[in-house]
């Protein structure tokens, strides 16, 4: 016989199994019910959110009119600081508010603040430089040695060739871009410089009076000449073309005007005169003012830059240094190692001499020392006896040369007290040098020799006339 449990188990295996599977189904249904509910809440669901809203599947997009209701709600409360928020405000990035808000709470610390004066002087010349169509690179201030960059361009004269053959005077105009050159034919012109033509503007000729020394007036509007033969001399007014021929006062004793100086300041023409006489005229007259006297005879005379002091050199190889204003003698010492002074130049701090031997030896100006000067450099580049020196504007070179040789002429470099060594090339024929200049602003170099020809240099350097 059965047991009353296996009698249990028997009926419990005759449970119908469709019966089960309708209560599994009802239960998965329900389980992803559910699962759809979660979904909808958790991410999102475009027409249950529509429905939520009040707002149909059927909505226009355009938005009714508030109810009463609706108009009538307040906001819970109002943050100032959003509504003090504009336009463009709002489009600040995050970190650019919360620096604006800091400023406004703290202010701005003193090292954060640029320096309103800075900031005008740069906005400035940002504006001046996008202004400008030169070139953004400057050239340095400081003349290289070694190596002068110079450029040869067509001759001072090329158009005419008549002034010489000799030529005793090149020199550019104090203002305006000419110069005047001059020589034994006693021609004299003026001819504009610009390197390519270089165009003649006038030609003077004087009769029978062969120019040994020739200036511009220190206003420009007038250049004399001087001869060796005649006690005379001529000036030529460039603004109304005329010549006028002064004859030198009886107490000069004057029997040649083949070197003279005139003053910077426009007061006064000094005139090399015999027995170590020294005329002194008025550059606006011409008349004679005064002589002073010095030992020896006189060979060489230079103004002081200000035309405050004269220098005079003479065959005893003495410098004698000259106040113009008390025309009195300030100093005088010996030219070191020199028996016989042949030229000089001054600068607004040095004082060049040359000698027959062909030594420069160069000073600092004896009136600023009050102790007789040592040569600060004794040049030994010239053979031959020296007879043209002249500083450039900067006094940073320093022109020297001898007419008694082919190519003897050398520019030194000042700073450095050093010679170039490319100028004049070694293909250079420039004859025997009679004269030199430089353009006020040194931007030009002119030398004249014993062929007829006033070569013109380009020094690229300096910028300017």
């Amino acid at each position: 016989m059965e047991s009353d449990d296996e009698t249990n188990c028997k009926r419990k295996r005759k449970v119908p199994i469709q019966n089960l599977g309708g209560k599994r189904k009802k239960i998965i249904d329900l389980v992803d019910a559910e699962k759809e509910r979660l979904e909808k809440l958790v991410l999102g669901d475009a027409s249950y959110m529509l429905r939520n809203l009040g707002v149909g599947d059927n909505d226009s997009g355009v938005e009714d009119s508030l109810s009463a209701d609706e108009a009538g709600r307040q906001p819970a409360w109002e943050d100032e600081d959003d509504l003090g928020i504009s336009t463009s405000e709002e489009l600040l990035t995050n970190e650019d508010r919360l620096r604006k808000k800091f400023s406004q709470t703290f202010g701005q610390p003193s090292w954060a603040r640029l320096s309103q004066e800075s900031v005008h002087v740069k906005s400035d010349e940002d504006t001046l430089l996008l202004r400008s169509s030169g070139n953004l690179i400057t050239k340095p201030t400081y003349l290289p040695r070694n190596i002068i960059n110079v450029k040869r361009l067509a001759s001072l004269n090329s158009e005419t060739r008549n002034e010489g053959p000799i030529l005793k005077c090149v020199e550019f105009h104090p203002t305006s871009t000419v110069a005047l050159v001059a020589g034994l034919s006693g021609t004299a012109s003026i001819f504009q410089v610009d390197g390519l033509a270089n165009n003649k503007l006038s030609s003077i000729q004087f009769e029978r009076f062969p120019i040994r020394c020739g200036h511009f007036s220190a206003d420009g509007k007038q250049f004399i000449v001087g001869s060796q033969h005649h006690s005379y001399f001529y000036v030529y007014d460039m603004m109304e073309g005329s010549t006028m021929k002064i004859i030198t006062h009886h107490n000069m004793e004057q029997t040649n005007m083949k070197n003279f100086e005139v003053s910077p300041d426009g007061r006064l023409i000094a005139v090399a005169g015999r027995f170590g006489q020294i005329h002194l005229l008025s550059a606006a007259s011409k008349e004679w003012i005064a002589d002073i006297s010095m030992n020896g005879n006189v060979k060489s005379l230079s103004f002081s830059p200000d035309g405050c002091f004269l220098y005079s050199h003479g065959d005893l190889g003495e410098v004698y240094v000259w106040d113009m204003n008390s025309r009195s003698l300030v100093t005088k010492f010996v030219d070191d190692g020199i028996l016989v002074g042949t030229s000089m130049a001054a600068s607004y701090d040095y004082l060049a001499t040359g000698s027959s031997w062909g030594v420069v030896n160069l000073y600092e100006r004896p009136e600023k020392s009050g102790t007789p000067p040592k040569p600060l450099k004794a040049f030994m580049n010239l053979v031959t006896q020296v007879t043209s020196l002249k500083f450039n504007s900067t006094q940073q070179i320093l022109a020297m040369a001898s007419d008694e040789k082919d190519n003897h002429v050398k520019l030194a470099h000042l700073p450095s007290m050093t010679v170039y060594n490319n100028f004049p090339s070694f293909t250079s024929q420039l004859g025997r040098i009679q004269a030199f200049d430089f353009s006020p602003s040194s931007g030009y170099f002119s030398c004249a020799n014993s062929k007829s020809t006033a070569f013109l240099y380009r020094l690229r350097h300096y910028g300017n006339y």
